[in-house]
């Protein structure tokens, strides 16, 4: 998932050993026990400032991003309505919290629409649960519409674009600021293992009271912080990310290349849209493995 080959970039790993010599390797507990490095709180601020949103939390992964978010913002007498394609980490987290959990179909916002009318009032007091761009198939969700309809209801919706932030939009700030989403989206989670070549999570919002979230988020509270050098060496990538199209410009290459090749070769791919996901489907499972024990050859 190393989409924009960042994991050797000289100012990523610059990064990572200046703040290993100075700091150490770890964090030694959470950041509700211990207290923050300096270097956490300038990522959530430059995280947000790239928005143009008032909040962000970082988490130690992207799973637990979605875990200790999710988990936190919907409790008691709340709904969560998710997609029921969404990754592993969305339905662990609809597992933790004390919401009432209910499934539409895959990019169908009709299906969405009819959900939320069963709820009447309680619509309001939903939180919709989709990814922009799926980690399975590569295939995009349908935001505009996703949106609409969460407006139609007063729903507030959370996006998860793991694998889409850094590759899609303007600064690479993802498919909803593609779209010009972010003043109609609530909060949008994204990973550092993905565009940024690091390990650890976040989620922003437009929402300054999201920064309560710290108080009540068991994930965030109990989980120590990904150490200072990984945290270090994604703020230098993020800054290269922001700076400028020309990885992205190369990944996009890339990404045409090989779906032009495999589409000339006969294979059938997940998702008619290229992107940094492409899934070959196969019908038979030991077509499937013999292909990939050949790339691991």
């Amino acid at each position: 998932n190393n989409y924009l080959g960042l994991t050797f970039d000289p100012d990523c790993r610059a990064a990572a050993a200046a703040a290993a010599q100075q700091l150490g390797t770890g964090t030694t507990g959470s950041r509700m026990a211990s207290g923050n490095y300096s270097g956490h709180r300038a990522r959530e601020r430059e995280v947000a400032e790239a928005f143009g949103w008032p909040a962000c939390i970082v988490f130690s992964t992207g799973y637990q991003a979605n875990l200790g978010a999710i988990s936190a913002l919907a409790g008691q007498g709340d709904y969560l309505l998710v997609d029921a394609d969404g990754h592993a980490s969305i339905h662990d987290a609809c597992k933790l919290s004390a919401a009432t959990t209910i499934r539409f179909r895959h990019n169908d916002p009709e299906n969405l629409a009819r959900r939320l009318e069963r709820l009447g009032e309680d619509a309001k007091r939903t939180l919709v649960v989709v990814e922009s761009l799926y980690s399975v198939l590569g295939d995009r969700a349908p935001l505009v519409e996703f949106v609409e309809v969460c407006e139609r209801y007063g729903a507030m919706i959370i996006v998860d674009e793991a694998h889409s932030f850094g590759m899609y939009g303007p600064q690479g700030l993802g498919i909803c600021a593609e779209l010009g989403l972010l003043d109609r989206v609530d909060f949008i989670v994204g990973t550092f293992s993905k565009s940024i070549g690091g390990v650890g999570g976040f989620c922003v919002s437009r929402h300054a009271d999201f920064e309560l979230l710290r108080l009540g988020s068991r994930p965030y509270i109990s989980t120590a912080p990904p150490p200072p050098p990984v945290i270090a060496a994604a703020r230098a990538a993020l800054q290269r990310i922001l700076a400028g199209d020309d990885l992205r410009a190369r990944l996009w290459g890339h990404i045409h290349r090989f779906y032009e090749a495999v589409n000339r070769q006969g294979y059938r791919v997940g998702s008619k849209d290229p992107g940094p996901v492409t899934a070959l489907v196969f019908t038979e499972r030991d077509a499937a493995i013999a292909l990939w024990q050949g790339l691991l050859d």
